[in-house]
């Protein structure tokens, strides 16, 4: 079964009235288009997700916070008390996209100065807690290089039947190591099809970030990307500022890709990332092309895709077809274009 999240609106920037009413508006899209839930991301310049994760459960019926935790921020026994607290309050699920931090500098202003792999480490450790605290009928014992709790027990305790999903995000080997050892589920920025070679087992199991701008029309959909993410020279020069200092190995890689590619018909467009409006590639097309690229995707084994923040409800509504199609062509009942 295919998983699909939206990603919620940014705050910052935002007026607190404003934020308020894009996290509603938000809840409702995601309910509406039938989504599992919503990505809510954190760093230092947005509201804590915990709080925006409550909004949200308050704001729907149906939708499923994924919520990003990262190890700098919120100790293993916050995170896991507070996901088996939503569950107690709202009787759903709360889905954990563990991180390990944003930018180096960033980290280092927080006082965490670790190296990348390291991190990777504590972010095992990390989830290992998480799920030991939820899973566990009997109180915790830890002993890790960068944890450690004897005899931990988890109030209120996690209903069995409603416990989360784990993701790890990354491109790294680092960030593979990791989804080994937790059995979890990861996350990656996709490059375009050539890039993978045929029968690839690169992305079973795994889970992808991606905008999709659909429409019925091609040139409806395009004309709707370009009137969106218009040419920006300042907003290069800021993507590869940004890229330089960068440590992401998917960063990096996406970069590389993003240099090379050409103006072609393909529904692979890396332009909002180069121009620094957006950071993951976009399928831009009708149902049935971007329908037919996701496809390849899916049997390529990928089983989660994480949407970009939408911009309007149509948004949600167009990719809901193009990933209807998807599913139709990579089961097999529909025929391809």
């Amino acid at each position: 079964m295919l998983n699909v999240y939206a990603t919620c609106p940014p705050s910052s920037g935002a007026r607190p009235e404003e934020f308020r009413r894009d996290l509603a508006r938000s809840a409702r899209w995601t309910d509406d288009a039938g989504l599992r839930g919503l990505l809510i991301f954190t760093d230092h310049d947005v509201v804590d997700p915990w709080v925006a994760a409550q909004m949200l459960l308050q704001q729907s019926e149906r939708l499923v916070p994924l919520v990003a935790a990262q190890p700098p921020y919120t100790h293993p026994y916050a995170v896991a008390r507070m996901v088996s607290s939503l569950m107690f309050l709202y009787g759903r699920p709360v889905d954990l996209n563990l991180i390990t931090g944003g930018s180096p500098y960033r980290m280092r202003t927080i006082g965490d100065a670790l190296e990348h792999d390291v991190r990777y480490d504590r972010l095992v450790e990390y989830g290992e807690v998480i799920r030991h605290l939820l899973t566990s009928t009997e109180p915790v014992t830890y002993e890790g290089d960068h944890y450690r709790v004897n005899r931990l027990s988890l109030f209120p305790p996690a209903d069995p039947a409603l416990l989360p999903r784990l993701f790890v995000a990354g491109s790294s080997d680092a960030c593979l190591d990791a989804e080994r050892r937790l059995g979890v589920v990861r996350l990656r920025y996709p490059r375009a099809l050539q890039e993978y070679e045929p029968g690839s087992p690169e992305l079973r199991g795994g889970g992808l970030r991606i905008g999709i701008l659909a429409r019925e029309d091609h040139d409806e959909a395009w004309r709707v990307a370009h009137g969106r993410f218009p040419d920006d020279p300042d907003g290069e020069r800021q993507y590869r500022i940004a890229n330089r200092f960068s440590d992401s190995a998917w960063m990096k890689r996406l970069s590389a890709d993003a240099a090379a590619q050409e103006a072609g018909p393909s529904p692979y467009w890396m332009h909002p990332l180069r121009t620094s409006k957006e950071y993951c590639p976009y399928l831009v097309g009708s149902y049935e092309e971007v329908g037919a690229y996701l496809a390849r995707y899916l049997t390529m084994g990928i089983n989660t895709i994480v949407l970009n923040v939408p911009h309007e409800e149509a948004d949600l509504h167009h990719a809901a077809l193009a990933l209807r199609h998807a599913e139709k062509l990579a089961a097999g009942t529909e025929t391809r274009p």
